[in-house]
């Protein structure tokens, strides 16, 4: 499940007479903004920081509603994260290996056809990796593409989104080969010390904290029109400027989505309890309730993960520049 994982952690206003763009980087946030005091260099969560953080997080939701059509965007997201998943549960079931071990689920082939660890096995997941992890930077450019726009007051469709998005297909498969390695890299190594704890925990850690420095990779190659190795600078240099935020932005993402799935689980928990006559008729009830609570997550990961998506262009845009769009506070341009 790690490159499940991966792809959560990190779209179609079609139309027919669009034309791709040229090679220009997407448009940054120019019209009327909230000029903020100088980009702090590091230092503690201030006052600041939170309110700035809340602020984006809060912005970003209110850019999605007023914007639906980005909601195609979790969409496709979703769809390669099932694919990804998919892919997952397959090489898992090929290498011998049961994906849902302590369950009564029997999900491993009866016979090994794949060696966990071998030249084939890596192959095969670095290939399948690398198809999801790049669609998935290449959906996150598409988006950036748009939300750019939308900040900077102007319109776009999701296919001249995409367009753009292709023009950086270099720098984002570059990218995306990092991601693989990685993803596959992390699985070889919990495969090969499933026994040794401590090295698996920091295989796992080491990988994160990665991708944590390196959040704004995507944004930077796609408004910078910045190669990998550049934009890999980039994002840990406006990160070590903007971590405070991060934490709080993606905090309140946090609460806002524990909060839902909280108040949706109410009416599913009295559904699965509702049906007692019958040892057949509340088992039944109960899977219902299972199901719907597992598509009350599956909503939420691919709504958040565009509005998380959102949220990483204002925090890289106030990194690199000290402004917040007014789209943030609800103002339309």
């Amino acid at each position: 499940m790690t490159r499940f994982a991966e792809v959560i952690r990190g779209w179609l206003g079609w139309c027919p007479n669009a034309r791709t763009m040229g090679n220009a980087p997407a448009v940054r946030a120019t019209a009327p903004v909230t000029i903020n005091p100088p980009v702090p260099d590091g230092g503690t969560v201030g006052s600041g920081r939170i309110d700035r953080g809340s602020h984006l997080a809060v912005g970003s939701i209110k850019i999605l509603i007023r914007n639906k059509k980005l909601l195609w965007f979790s969409l496709l997201t979703g769809i390669v994260m099932l694919f990804s998943l998919a892919t997952t549960l397959y090489v898992q079931f090929v290498s011998g290996t049961n994906p849902f071990p302590g369950t009564n689920l029997v999900m491993n082939s009866p016979e090994i056809l794949i060696a966990k660890g071998s030249l084939l096995w890596f192959v095969l997941t670095f290939t399948l990796g690398l198809i999801s992890t790049f669609l998935t930077y290449y959906l996150l450019a598409g988006l950036i593409t748009c939300a750019s726009f939308i900040l900077s007051g102007k319109t776009i469709t999701i296919r001249e989104g995409l367009a753009r998005a292709w023009d950086h297909r270099v720098s984002l498969a570059g990218w995306a080969v990092i991601g693989a390695f990685a993803g596959t890299l992390s699985s070889f190594i919990m495969y090969s010390w499933t026994n040794t704890i401590l090295i698996t925990f920091l295989s796992m850690g080491a990988i994160l904290v990665f991708f944590v420095l390196t959040i704004f990779v995507v944004p930077a190659i796609v408004l910078n029109d910045e190669g990998v190795l550049p934009a890999i600078r980039d994002s840990i240099s406006v990160f070590r400027k903007m971590w405070g935020e991060i934490i709080v932005c993606f905090g309140v993402f946090f609460l806002i989505a524990f909060v839902i799935y909280l108040v949706a689980l109410i009416p599913i928990i009295s559904l699965g309890f509702s049906s007692r006559n019958t040892a057949s008729a509340g088992a039944a009830s109960a899977g219902v309730a299972v199901i719907l609570t597992l598509l009350v997550l599956i909503v939420l990961i691919f709504i958040g993960s565009t509005v998380v998506g959102i949220a990483t262009l204002g925090l890289y845009e106030y990194g690199t520049t000290g402004i917040i769009s007014r789209e943030f506070e609800g103002k339309r341009m």
